[in-house]
């Protein structure tokens, strides 16, 4: 970072310093990337809002080096009740897999992890976030963004090569850029009534689908509570808002959460939009700038994360001089379509919990019963496997005849030589890496696979009933595969390495005719990514 009278220089501004802004901050930091961050409050939100956080979100976290930090106020794999309109449970999703590494889905309150996030920018000497800074106008060149903000009644201007839009659904940024969200907003309405003090263990969400008053039950970290409850059409906000109405239907649902303290009281309309395009120039849109999601799934904040997490290594690439700026060109063709399916998915599961009549409510929950009483129909809803996986169409990988789509690798428990186990991104490190059966072949070969110019590490995987055995070469790390789930996964995919990206993403599958020694050469650049 560098300041030359009213001039703060940096490579990537953020503005919006909400959970997406702070993540990217904290991610970049990791990478060495001078990193300016503004919010124009005066510190981060003190009211809850978002209330769930999944695995692939926790292992971002992980990546950041704050994972420890963050579970301290998250309640871990809590699962979904469903009950019907006579108040009979009839569905549950209760995943138990941890694919990823954690739990796949996760209570937590925005403000406590905001904080977390917060102090953990302070890490970095390179990383600075100004609060009270707004944003008021910036301007683009061939070579960066100069923006004019705001700050206790004076001016400061920010340059830098790139800027990320995590401003929120109402983005200013966006609305500067005239980029158009596309998609609804939606009639329904929704009370959110957060409660404090909780006694009661809690560990599942309780979902009433019933049309005569729709409703949530979501626990949370600390003793705290949430009921959401949707509006009717002839409900006036001064009435659903009054204490001694909403009270009423919380009694109906718990009467011990009847008297429980009121933190918040608030009317949300959810929307399932998103933004005509996510870059224009040197400004990118993440988070809810880019992308609204319906609550009903969860995923709002998740998906945010998810587009942190893409961009993050690649701005870092691109500012380290080690890709080329074409790579950016994929942060949005990566990211859409699965953020768009999330969408899809969180609108079916709303329209589950908002039947408009009793008849409906019983057509469909008793269809439900009875699909569940299959057992492959009730673990694809148990253990959550409706939700899209994340997988990339196109982008900047390799693709394989055997899979045309990169997928996010799972993450399970590996042994170190002295006899840890340690979950296997700890192994792999923060940029590329080359994962494979240990032999003569692949320690000779591994690191030419990586893309030409990328940093990276070279871990060699032993079958579970071998020994380390063997001198390693320097920067190269051995480990043991004691679930198989590396073994069962690679063998899936005919490959005995993979060259993985820092988002953990596969970027090539790797074939045993291709680890000659004398043959091994370094992986071109992406066809989809090559510059113009």
């Amino acid at each position: 970072m560098s300041n030359s009278s009213s001039t703060l220089r940096a490579d990537v501004l953020i503005v919006g310093a909400g959970p997406v802004g702070l993540t990217l901050a904290n991610l970049l930091g990791t990478y060495g990337v001078r990193t300016v961050i503004i919010e124009r409050h005066d510190a981060t939100v003190h009211e809850p809002r978002a209330v769930s956080i999944d695995d692939e979100s926790l292992r971002t976290m992980q990546a950041a080096g704050l994972v420890d930090d963050v579970v301290k106020d998250v309640v871990m794999g809590y699962g979904v009740r469903y009950f019907s309109w006579r108040g009979n449970p009839f569905a549950a999703i209760q995943p138990t897999r941890q694919e990823y590494g954690y739990p796949k889905r996760n209570a937590f309150r925005q403000p406590l992890l905001e904080a977390t996030l917060a102090q953990g920018t302070r890490r970095f000497g390179h990383v600075s976030l100004l609060f009270r800074h707004e944003l008021l106008s910036f301007e683009q060149s061939a070579t960066g963004v100069t923006a004019q903000v705001r700050h206790d009644g004076g001016e400061l201007t920010i340059e830098a090569p790139w800027m990320v839009a995590c401003d929120g659904g109402r983005s200013p940024v966006r609305e500067m850029l005239g980029i158009p969200l596309e998609g609804e907003t939606y009639p329904e309405r929704w009370l959110i009534v957060d409660l404090a003090q909780r006694t009661v263990p809690l560990r599942h969400t309780s979902t009433f689908c019933d049309p005569r008053r729709p409703a949530i039950r979501l626990p949370g970290p600390h003793g705290t509570l949430r009921y959401e409850f949707m509006l009717r059409p002839g409900d006036r906000d001064e009435e659903v808002l009054d204490e001694k109405n909403f009270r009423a239907w919380i009694a109906n649902r718990e009467p011990q959460d009847a008297e429980l303290p009121l933190v918040r009281k608030v009317i949300y309309t959810f929307h399932a939009r998103v933004a005509q395009r996510w870059r224009e120039g040197r400004v990118f849109l993440a988070g809810d700038a880019a992308h609204l999601t319906p609550p009903f799934a969860g995923q709002g904040l998740n998906s945010g994360i998810r587009d942190a997490t893409n961009l993050s290594w690649k701005l870092a690439a691109v500012v380290r001089g080690q890709a080329p700026e074409s790579i950016l060109d994929t942060y949005e063709s990566e990211r859409r379509p699965h953020a768009s399916a999330l969408i899809r998915m969180a609108l079916r599961i709303g329209h589950f919990m908002q039947p408009k009549s009793v008849f409906g409510a019983a057509v469909s929950q008793a269809a439900l019963r009875v699909a569940c009483l299959l057992p492959p129909v009730r673990d694809y809803i148990l253990q959550l496997k409706f939700k899209p996986k994340p997988v990339l169409e196109r982008g900047w990988y390799q693709p394989s005849p055997v899979a045309p789509k990169a997928e996010l690798l799972p993450q399970p428990r590996v042994e170190l030589p002295d006899g840890r186990h340690v979950l296997m991104d700890t192994v792999l490190g923060g940029d590329y890496a080359v994962l494979g059966w240990d032999s003569p072949a692949f320690r000779a070969a591994a690191a030419r696979l990586l893309p030409p110019g990328a940093p990276g590490r070279v871990v060699g995987v032993l079958l579970q009933e071998l020994d380390f055995i063997g001198t390693l070469p320097q920067d190269m790390a051995l480990v043991r595969d004691v679930t198989g789930e590396l073994a069962q996964w690679l063998d899936a995919r005919g490959a005995v390495a993979v060259v993985i990206r820092p988002d953990r993403y596969w970027y090539a599958l790797v074939a045993p005719q291709a680890l000659g020694a004398s043959q091994a050469q370094s992986l071109p650049l992406p066809v989809q990514a090559r510059a113009a």
